[in-house]
């Protein structure tokens, strides 16, 4: 199990090495795919993930993490694979359909499968964070190499970068097959699907705390989702030379991982409280101040924006994983990614056409006013709790 955890984070590491990725605004845009199209084969994307997440979260449950994670990867790496021979909208839709039913069986089996290792290992609860810190910045970092690779490869051209992207794409897979199938705690006394039940019930209706949690993983991953696109953009509008594309995509997503490396010390050491206010607030105000300062004013301050994506994801995966058990957690996890992919397919779409009609600033002063609706609903009531919450809720005071 140990040398599982070494696997998964090199797995969190290689997963999100996609080289084109950083640049992929820019490309899809010299193949005549404008704002508003690339947006709506983003949701269409966000809509696949939407039906298969929680079918391949049961699936991860009952057939194993291992080989729902190892058939994910590998029809990720034939989808990339392929990419190179689209040029047409037709093409990059109907990539987007098959990778999306690859992340979608990748999506919480991966991080239910290391969470599973942690405990096998003999590690203990209170140490989860401190894992899923570390497969964070493994996961910020590797997007930070490939961004770097990405940028200076897409010098000798679009045709290099997206064969180099094609080969590296195989990685992951390959780790997969070392790795080992933890065994998972079920209550064998119990019908399966009369404990999911039970899960189910108790995350939507009884239990507040959990629910909230939950809502949490939705609004933050959604963010996140939207500003991945959004910031192409807005560099391309701020007169960033392309060449820089793949330095900034890597300095934001480093900032991402070392503050979610950062949440199992500081929350040791100031309390869990700070750590969400902060993850809430950052964001906000990242949003009205690229509205407010387009150009290199604007980019700097989006590094706020991914310091708050970087606790957020730790703070509330970590609260999530605590508070449900092993049997149903990569189902679960994947109902917190059906949310955000379902929450992402509405609102991509609307700041796809908001960006051509009204511009960037319009839309991101209104992302700032809806996710501060959102963190005085849904942030604030677990940050003001009068009552201390045990480390098995997740939170500390």
């Amino acid at each position: 199990m140990t040398r599982n955890i070494k696997l998964l984070y090199g797995f969190s590491f290689f997963d999100p090495f996609m080289i084109i990725i950083p640049l992929w605004v820019p490309y899809l845009a010299t193949q005549g795919i404008h704002m508003r199209q690339f947006m709506e084969l983003q949701s269409v994307f966000a809509i696949v993930i939407l039906c298969g997440e929680v079918p391949t979260g049961l699936l991860s449950d009952l057939w194993g993490r291992k080989k729902t994670l190892l058939l994910g990867s590998t029809l990720k790496a034939v989808s990339f694979t392929l990419l190179p021979l689209w040029s047409s909208f037709e093409g990059f839709l109907f990539y987007h359909l098959t990778m999306g039913i690859a992340l979608s069986m990748i999506s919480g089996g991966d991080v239910a499968l290391l969470y599973d290792s942690h405990l096998a290992a003999g590690g203990e609860r209170s140490r989860g964070a401190a894992v899923l810190g570390n497969a964070k910045l493994a996961e910020q970092t590797g997007t930070a190499v490939s961004a770097l690779l990405g940028g200076a490869i897409v010098i000798l051209g679009y045709r290099q970068l997206l064969w180099a992207n094609a080969i590296l794409s195989w990685i992951p897979m390959l780790i997969v097959l070392g790795v080992t199938e933890p065994s998972v705690a079920v209550d064998r006394g119990k019908k399966r699907s009369g404990g999911l039940k039970e899960v189910l019930s108790t995350i939507l209706v009884r239990d507040a705390v959990t629910r909230l949690v939950l809502l949490n993983v939705v609004v933050s991953g959604t963010a996140g989702l939207v500003m991945v696109w959004t910031n192409q953009k807005y560099w391309q509008e701020s007169g960033v030379p392309l060449a820089w594309f793949g330095a900034l995509y890597a300095s934001y997503t480093l900032v991402a991982g070392f503050a979610g490396k950062s949440v199992a010390p500081a929350s040791s050491r100031y309390g869990r409280r700070p750590l969400l206010a902060a993850a809430g607030v950052l964001p906000i105000i990242g949003y009205f101040a690229m509205a407010s300062f387009l150009g290199w004013g604007g980019v700097l301050f989006g590094f706020l924006l991914q310091a708050g994506r970087g606790l957020g994801s730790v703070l509330f995966l970590n609260a999530l994983n605590e508070r449900i058990s092993s049997a149903f957690r990569a189902t679960v996890l994947s109902m917190a990614q059906l949310g955000t992919r379902a929450s992402f397919a509405l609102l991509g779409p609307l700041v796809g056409y908001g960006i051509d009609a009204w511009g960037l600033p319009s839309v991101l002063s209104a992302l700032g006013i809806l996710f501060s609706i959102t963190f005085v609903l849904l942030l604030l009531p677990l940050i003001l709790r009068k009552t201390a919450l045990s480390p098995a809720d997740g939170f500390r005071e």
